[in-house]
């Protein structure tokens, strides 16, 4: 079971959230809720949940502002909660595993709970394991290993059996492993498949074109295609409404 904890000023919503994830997420258990951000410091404090939904426009201590005064004891999962779309790039920078747009698709839902689930199994066997964006990552090279920071890579890209790994200083790896397994080594907090060839850094997108079928600018200028399978569920990552 995933212990969690709905951090919402508004009843309503908890309410509806609690019926989402008993009908949708049964291996979550819900161990309390907290209508203010001062409640849900203590409640953290207290429980220690293995993810958290987070509301973001709060009263008195907004969601962002409860995550600083946290800081590294905030070691959860984190999904927001939201009725706003455009917190969405603040929100995938401190790592949330996603960011859902009220009311709430349950499908979306059932996504979101499955990349937390996916998180927490990875970071079991460490309990002292550091915050997504500061995790490092071995990557073999032809001498030995190379250890990277997940939020330095900006995208990885398919090509066969072999996988590039872009990264922020300019350089390219080659590895001779299938992007799907590297997929798998990857924090799902950062990290969406827009393509069988493309897994991107959510956090390094620079700009998104509807144009020619929809396609990402990541910070280094690089333009990828999105599949139109993928395009939704990355529009709302992004904070975009897909409708």
């Amino acid at each position: 079971m995933i212990n969690a904890i709905i951090i919402d000023d508004e009843q309503p919503c908890i309410t509806a959230l609690q019926n989402d994830l008993r009908m949708f997420c049964p291996q979550v258990k819900v161990i309390d809720t907290c209508s203010s951000s001062r409640e849900g410091l203590l409640s953290i404090r207290k429980n220690k949940p293995d993810l958290v939904f987070l509301d973001i426009a709060m009263p008195v201590i907004n969601g962002f502002e409860l995550l600083e005064m946290l800081g590294e004891e905030a070691g959860f999962q984190l999904i927001f909660t939201t009725a706003y779309e455009q917190f969405a790039t603040r929100a995938f920078r401190v790592s949330a595993v996603d960011y859902l747009l009220k009311p709430i698709d349950g499908n979306d839902l059932s996504e979101a709970v499955r990349k937390a689930e996916k998180a927490i199994e990875r970071n079991q066997p460490d309990n002292n394991q550091p915050a997504a964006g500061h995790q490092k990552i071995a990557l073999p090279n032809r001498d030995g290993y190379d250890f990277i920071a997940t939020s330095d890579i900006l995208y990885c890209r398919a090509e066969g059996a072999y996988t590039h790994i872009i990264l922020k200083d300019q350089r390219k790896l080659l590895l001779s492993k299938p992007l799907g397994e590297i997929e798998g080594l990857l924090p799902a907090s950062l990290f969406e498949r827009i393509h069988h060839s493309y897994l991107i850094n959510i956090s390094q997108v620079h700009q998104f074109r509807k144009t020619e079928g929809a396609s990402l600018i990541m910070n280094n200028g690089d333009q990828l295609s999105i599949a139109r399978s993928k395009k939704d569920q990355l529009m709302k990552r992004l904070g975009i409404n897909p409708k």
